[in-house]
């Protein structure tokens, strides 16, 4: 099997992380830090130059572009479905964001980088993610939550997030043709071009931290991870499979939709206090249910 060594790399480095967090190799400090050089610094950094260096017109594939968004859009809508009487539209809000917005950070990017031998769908899935749905969903909540702040200062916060704004500075000069100081560019792209290794390595800490007890898996916390690690990606599949998506893309888009939830959605329950203690299972679940994934994808498009 062709993809059978760059799966054991991808594993081998999600182990090592698992070992770091076992041995306690690293402090919740030490590990709270990392992950901000991560989000704030490194990913940014990868964002940026992938963003300026690559050709425009590989980077807005409308393709896949409207196939992400399509199943993106289709998950929503299941979720809005199911809980909708039940919950307020802050708790749904959330719950879609468990069940639908993957690690595409520290998951969906090296996996396809490593697996695929090409970052474009990944960079795409990035940039889809932290420019449309992930602003989208903070004003939402904003709007909820915070009635009292005026929409700009909404959005004013919300893009100027390094993960945001750096991919849409990178697309604006890219587009503009705008030529920056070699030694610059240089500089940031080595800054990121460990994202792919360090992504891994923090997704097995994450994994490490993974505590399931019989006492958590309620139905409410399964029923958002069976959307999240099933219902995705086989509406990926069924997208893809009506939109006649080309090899590589239909296999990213796959790939993509199997990633375990975004750490991020964590991050924002906490902001909004909302739905915190669900969606941090759903997390540490489907972190676990995504590594099942990779073997299975790995089998099929192998």
């Amino acid at each position: 099997m062709t993809l059978f060594p760059p799966l054991i790399t991808i594993f081998f480095v999600i182990l090592v992380g698992v070992f770091c967090y076992k041995k306690e190799i690293f402090n919740k400090t030490q590990i709270d830090g990392f992950e901000l050089l991560l989000f704030k610094i490194i990913m940014p950094s990868y964002l940026f130059a992938a963003s300026y260096k690559n050709d425009l017109s590989t980077l807005l594939n409308t393709e896949y572009i409207a196939a992400y968004l399509l199943t993106f859009g289709i998950l929503a809508l299941i979720v809005t479905v199911l809980f909708i009487k039940n919950l307020s539209t802050i708790a749904v809000c959330m719950r879609i964001l468990a069940a639908s917005y993957v690690n595409a950070a520290i998951y969906t990017l090296p996996v396809i980088t490593i697996l695929l031998k090409d970052p474009t769908a990944a960079i795409i899935g990035n940039i889809i993610q932290v420019i449309i749905i992930q602003p989208i969903f903070i004003i939402l909540l904003n709007t909820i939550k915070h009635k009292e702040k005026s929409l700009l200062k909404k959005i004013v916060s919300v893009i100027t997030t390094p993960l945001i704004i750096m991919p849409i500075i990178g697309i604006l000069l890219n587009y503009l043709k705008v030529a920056l100081p070699i030694p610059v560019v240089d500089a940031i792209s080595q800054i990121g071009s460990g994202a792919s290794g360090l992504a891994l390595f923090a997704f097995g800490l994450t994994l490490g931290a993974t505590k399931i007890t019989a006492q958590c898996l309620k139905f409410d916390l399964l029923s958002v991870v069976l959307i999240k690690s099933l219902i995705h990606p086989l509406v990926a599949i069924f997208i893809a499979y009506l939109m006649k998506l080309e090899s590589y893309w239909f296999n990213s888009l796959v790939i993509a939709a199997s990633a375990p939830t975004a750490f991020v959605v964590y991050l924002i329950s906490k902001q909004f206090s909302t739905e915190e203690e669900l969606v941090k299972k759903v997390v540490a679940l489907s972190s676990v249910a995504a590594t099942v994934s990779l073997i299975l994808i790995t089998m099929i498009i192998g």
